[in-house]
This record gives C-alpha cells, structure tokens and sequence, in this order.
C-alpha cells in the first residue's frame, strides 16, 4: 500500500472556503486537522538572501509526500501544500 494510501482512501465531507489574504487554506486546514496534523518543513536550497523551503503535511502519523509544497519561506511552503491537501477532495472527518 502506498505510503499516503489511508488519507487517499478518505471521503470527503469538508467543503473548504475560498482563500483570502487574511484566510488562506493553511489556517482552514490546520482548524481541520486539530492536534493531527502536523507539517515537516526543511530548507532544501537556494541562495541565503532567497532559501528555498519544503513543507509535508503529516496527518495523524502519515507523511503525505504527494502533497509537498514549495515555498520562499517555510509559510509559502505549507500554504503551497495545504492548497493541493485542501483541494485534493480527501478531507473528511
């Protein structure tokens, strides 16, 4: 079985708004996820005035590699992946 296998299998049942700049998907998925998911975020590259970070979302133990973001700063990161986990249709409860 895949790793993201169990949070692919999911039903969806949340219909998440549309983003804001004050409200963008990254806090509508962290008030989702609870204590559940977490994000591992890391500098993977790019010069020191302009870093490049990656952020996997971690949903109640499993890395969600599918769901990667990248980003110019670790924000970026989890809002560019909280997007594509927001409108994957796999957010249920």
């Amino acid at each position: 079985m895949p790793p993201a296998a169990l949070f692919l299998e999911r039903v969806p049942t949340v219909q998440f708004r549309e983003p804001s700049s004050v409200w963008g998907y990254l806090p509508q998925l962290n008030e989702w996820g609870s204590i559940y998911l977490v994000w591992d975020t890391e500098r993977v590259g790019g010069a020191d005035h302009i870093p490049q970070f990656r952020a996997v979302p971690v949903y109640r133990g499993e890395r969600l590699e599918v769901f990667a973001g990248m980003g110019l700063s670790k924000k970026a990161a989890k809002e560019e992946a909280a997007k594509q986990m927001a409108l994957s249709g796999h957010c249920g409860i």
